[in-house]
């Protein structure tokens, strides 16, 4: 007896349902992609908030405890006044530098430091090209940090205004602060390492550019 075989007929997608299945699939791929930007944009404004804040920890710890800022026979309290009060502002500086200036090299440190023109801080605690670790070794963004009288000091001992440089000026000698403590504003700009970096700047010369973060503190005497 033979036994007739009949060829089964093999099920499969059309061209159709493949079409479709590339589109939704491309359309999901799309969508995903679109988000990837804002994600990653988020994560870098993280990023840049987290090395802010550690900037303004670094400087308040330097204001506040950093013993070489007064010169051998001066008060901190009144170099800082001097520093601000000789024209308008102070500039310091915090940025992390390679210590032996190899970028392959892990050796990485936190570097902070008042310029190099601030005469009535200690040599110590300035930072400049003659420096053994200095700007041309900068690993990442150099933050310069501006100094100036805050508006939240008394009236009698500050500019009524802010001058053209947009900054509150001290007008009394530091004998006249019987407060106890220098109110200070600080201005943190966010500068690019490399050859185009300068480090000496007029508050004229800041006035386009925007901070990164502004706050005020206080220097006890």
């Amino acid at each position: 007896m033979k036994t007739r075989v009949v060829p089964s007929r093999l099920s499969g997608f059309s061209l159709i349902e493949v079409v479709l299945a590339i589109g939704i699939f491309l359309v999901t791929i799309l969508a995903l992609v679109g988000l990837l930007g804002p994600t990653l944009q988020s994560v870098d404004e993280v990023e840049k908030t987290s090395e802010v804040a550690s900037v303004v920890n670094t400087v308040n710890a330097f204001l506040q405890t950093s013993q070489e800022i007064a010169p051998a026979g001066s008060s901190k309290f009144d170099a800082l006044y001097k520093a601000v009060s000789s024209a308008d502002h102070a500039t310091l500086f915090v940025f992390r530098a390679y210590q032996d200036s190899d970028p392959d090299s892990n050796a990485i440190i936190q570097m902070i430091g008042f310029s190099a023109d601030e005469e009535s801080i200690n040599r110590s605690a300035r930072v400049d090209a003659d420096d053994a670790v200095d700007f041309g070794n900068a690993a990442g963004s150099i933050y310069r940090v501006v100094l100036s009288a805050s508006s939240a000091l008394p009236a009698s001992v500050r500019s009524s205004s802010r001058n053209g440089s947009d900054v509150y000026t001290l007008s009394q000698p530091v004998s006249d602060y019987q407060e106890g403590s220098l109110a200070i504003e600080v201005r943190i700009f966010a500068e690019d390492p490399g050859p185009t970096f300068t480090e000496s700047k007029t508050l004229a010369s800041l006035a386009d550019e925007s901070p990164v973060f502004t706050y005020n503190t206080a220097i006890v005497r």
